[in-house]
């Protein structure tokens, strides 16, 4: 679903350049419930900008849905982000409309491209994510968490193939948090929609199959989700931290280029020379393609 080869961002002004990323590769396949975790200022935003076609790289390629990017033009980017797309904001008033009622917000992508029956897909869309009671509400008469689940109505109302979220949860606690997972989850299982999830929160990232780590614009390492965990996650009352519930890999990118996790290098207990000498050595190893 998603490709991305040596990705670069730089963004510049007239006295700072800033490398957002720095020749990131990554691959996400179609029907994957992926999170993508860092710290703020790691370049995951920028990412998932690029994906969303709202930002363009400054170097590398990136497809989505087997087409590039890089070669759309203004029309075509623009049917993209209408028909391919859909994405949900942190931040609410990028969401919602609050003069508008919580229906007639999931209808408004439907008024753009002018499909048919919008009231009813509208309804069934905020039964989905758990508002069948909530048509006629106003933003004011919404919690936190209903507010971002009829956002992520809206992002469904056009029938994407892929669901971006910047940091879906950050204005919510951590019940309401949960809630939101599950319905991601929910909606991956049942729709086959692709899922990428941007957030610093790990226990957020933990309900997900896939968590892969940026640090520095790059990727750092991935963990996958140990085949048991699911049944684990049902006997918890909350989120356990992705390290008990995950197994974290290093990444060996197209350049040959080995990213070891720092808890690997950590337990090597190498001093600071020999952690630079090992780095220097796996970066120049090359792999075997058999």
């Amino acid at each position: 679903m998603i490709s991305c080869d040596n990705l670069v961002k730089i963004y510049k002004t007239k006295e700072t350049e800033v490398v957002a990323l720095q020749g990131l590769d990554l691959t996400i396949q179609r029907g994957e419930l992926t999170a993508v975790i860092g710290k703020s200022g790691s370049g995951k935003s920028t990412l998932l900008n690029v994906i969303a076609g709202l930002d363009r790289p400054s170097a590398g390629s990136v497809h989505v849905d087997g087409k590039n990017l890089l070669k759309f033009n203004d029309k075509q980017l623009m049917l993209y982000n209408r028909e391919t797309i859909g994405f949900v904001w942190q931040n609410k008033a990028r969401n919602l409309l609050p003069y508008l009622s919580a229906e007639l917000n999931v209808q408004l992508p439907m008024m753009i491209t002018g499909a048919k029956k919008r009231r009813d897909r509208a309804r069934e869309l905020l039964d989905m994510v758990g508002l069948k009671n909530r048509y006629k509400s106003k933003l004011k008469q919404l919690s936190g968490g209903e507010q971002q689940r009829v956002a992520i109505a809206i992002a469904l109302a056009n029938n994407p193939k892929l669901l971006l979220a910047d940091e879906p949860t950050g204005s919510v606690d951590s019940k309401t948090t949960l809630k939101i997972m599950e319905l991601f989850e929910k909606l991956n299982e049942e729709l086959g929609v692709t899922v990428v999830i941007v957030t610093h929160d790990l226990k957020l990232s933990s309900a997900v199959n896939r968590v892969i780590s940026i640090s520095d614009g790059m990727i750092g390492s991935e963990m996958v989700k140990r085949e048991d965990y699911r049944k684990k996650l049902s006997e918890l009352d909350d989120m356990a931290h992705p390290a008990n519930s995950h197994d974290e890999f290093a990444v060996i990118d197209n350049k040959g280029r080995i990213k070891i996790p720092e808890e690997i290098l950590a337990n090597m207990e190498l001093k600071g020379g020999e952690r630079i000498k090992i780095r220097k050595i796996l970066d120049g190893f090359e792999v075997c393609k058999e």
